[in-house]
């Protein structure tokens, strides 16, 4: 107990990372993303897809390449989508976003008259893009480089 209380945090994290690396040469799998997993390399890459309002996203935003966790090579040209991060027009499923119980919003995904369209509607699998109908233009804004819009985009109804 002594030995443990005399470490400070660099010792621990230090300890921590060993450990991880040794027991994840243990692994015999390879780990992959399920169909459908949304990709986060930087910060702004997690405000963007849950934020669920652009003007609610601007406040939050860092536009600061340093926090990826992959490098950005120096005089790269940074534009959408991601600007740097990963982002590629993904929204929080709207089943993971609501309780849909009887005493609390039980029609908030509904597909035909949804509570926000800044949500996903996509099956599990899929990319999780927003609803058609998309009033805050998430969609629209993040293209691909050949000017064709975002990863599974649905068009509007």
């Amino acid at each position: 107990r002594a030995r443990l209380a005399a470490l400070d945090v660099r010792a621990i994290a230090a300890f921590n990372a060993e450990l991880f690396t040794q027991y994840a040469a243990k692994q015999r799998f390879r780990v992959r993303p399920l169909p459908g997993a949304v990709r986060i390399d930087c910060e702004d890459d997690l405000w963007r897809h849950y934020a669920l309002s652009q003007g609610w996203a601007r406040l939050y935003l860092k536009e600061d390449n340093d926090t990826c966790i992959h490098p950005i090579p120096a005089g790269a040209t940074l534009g959408p989508p991601g600007w740097g991060g990963a982002y590629n027009g993904s929204k929080p499923r709207c089943l993971a976003g609501h309780d849909l119980n009887p005493r609390a919003q039980p029609d908030a995904c509904k597909f035909e008259k949804p509570f926000s369209t800044s949500e996903s509607f996509a099956p599990p699998g899929e990319f999780p893009v927003t609803h058609p109908r998309d009033r805050e233009g998430w969609n629209t804004r993040w293209k691909k480089p050949d000017g064709s819009c975002c990863v599974g985009h649905v068009p509007p109804l």
